[in-house]
């Protein structure tokens, strides 16, 4: 789920610096993605049309925030940098946790209110801790030799394991971290690329190109495949077909990221906003799917009139939830006060030498 989810991420905290307009439009379309995905994932995913389309937004949408975030990461880790992880992501997490645990009572779905149900983030949280965790393994994979190679090891090894669970999102960590080491290789510098018109008419291409190999992947294979926080035992087939699935999965989140950032617009737009504070729909759009998926509501969308009020819908809900008035009202529980809770960041004073005095 920069943050700013974002995520900086899904969900990304809105810096204040000046922004460049370009990364908030990559953000603001794929915080629309984010929402769309869910919703769509309550509807329409029992049709081979509305799961094409599900695993058409899966295949490309958190990969992509997952690499942004890591292009966008620090590669040093310094007191200042570990008080924003504190303030951006796991202060949110606690907040939002607890939110929706509360949530759940309240419409009548109640869990077990234990330490490991705390622990294990709730739909889309799973976003806040696992880019807490990256962010803190930046500065030794941006160190690494062969950096990416190895992220991709664990990710193809995380297949393999059953030990990963949900807590903390440990399955997602390992499985999408090449995503993530791979923007921190790539660096911040490469969003200032400017493509070619021949390479916005590939870029378009590859999305072409995606929509039947999601209609393949939607046909041939689970959903969970795109979560990326399943073992192979677990999706029923050997390490070798499951190494060989992930490796795929990869290569096509890899080409339909890319061309997601090439053709994002680089002016301002109606995109921009969206993704400066897409925290805030990140955040909270959640406790509008959940309550569409309990409504007789989703059984409704069952043709492409209906599919069409949904994406109008799901525009006005980030629009709605990205707006000032609710980025001013709600910014307590998005961005909590926690100075009480970090030390204050003295910066070192520079080492100024003494003067000898030389005795005769």
């Amino acid at each position: 789920m920069t943050t700013t989810v974002m995520p900086e991420s899904p969900g990304v905290a809105v810096a204040p610096i000046r922004r460049d307009p370009y990364i908030d439009n990559v953000k603001g379309l794929l915080i629309v993605l984010v929402v769309l995905g869910h919703m769509v994932g309550q509807t329409v995913g029992s049709s081979p049309a509305g799961r094409t389309i599900y695993t058409f937004i899966y295949l490309c949408h958190m990969p992509a925030f997952v690499m942004l975030s890591g292009m966008l990461s620090a590669t040093e880790l310094t007191g200042r940098r570990a008080a924003s992880l504190i303030r951006d992501l796991l202060a949110p997490y606690v907040v939002f946790q607890l939110l929706y645990m509360s949530f759940y009572t309240v419409l009548d779905k109640p869990m077990p209110w234990t330490v490991n149900e705390f622990l294990s983030p709730i739909y889309h949280l799973w976003f806040l801790p696992a880019l807490f965790i990256w962010r803190m393994l930046a500065p030794l994979f941006a160190q690494l030799r062969g950096a990416v190679v190895i992220a991709i090891v664990v990710s193809l090894s995380a297949g393999a394991a059953t030990l990963l669970g949900h807590a903390l999102s440990l399955d997602r960590v390992a499985g999408m971290l090449p995503f993530f080491v791979l923007g921190v290789w790539l660096g911040r510098g490469r969003l200032a690329y400017r493509p070619s018109p021949l390479v916005r008419f590939t870029a378009i291409a590859v999305l072409i190109a995606a929509a039947p190999m999601a209609y393949l992947v939607a046909s041939r294979l689970s959903s969970l495949w795109v979560y990326w926080n399943r073992a192979y035992q677990r999706l029923g087939v050997e390490m070798t077909e499951g190494v060989l699935i992930r490796l795929g999965l990869m290569a096509v989140g890899l080409a339909m990221t890319w061309a997601i950032m090439m053709l994002a617009p680089r002016r301002q737009t109606f995109l921009t906003g969206w993704g400066a504070n897409s925290m805030y729909p990140y955040l909270l759009h959640g406790f509008v799917v959940l309550a569409f998926a309990w409504s007789p509501l989703d059984n409704e969308v069952d043709n492409i009139p209906a599919l069409l009020v949904l994406i109008g819908a799901v525009v006005a809900l980030v629009w709605i939830t990205a707006s000032r008035p609710v980025v001013w009202a709600l910014r307590p529980l998005v961005s909590p006060p926690v100075g009480w809770l970090v030390r204050d960041v003295v910066p070192a004073k520079k080492h100024q030498p003494t003067a000898v005095t030389r005795q005769s």
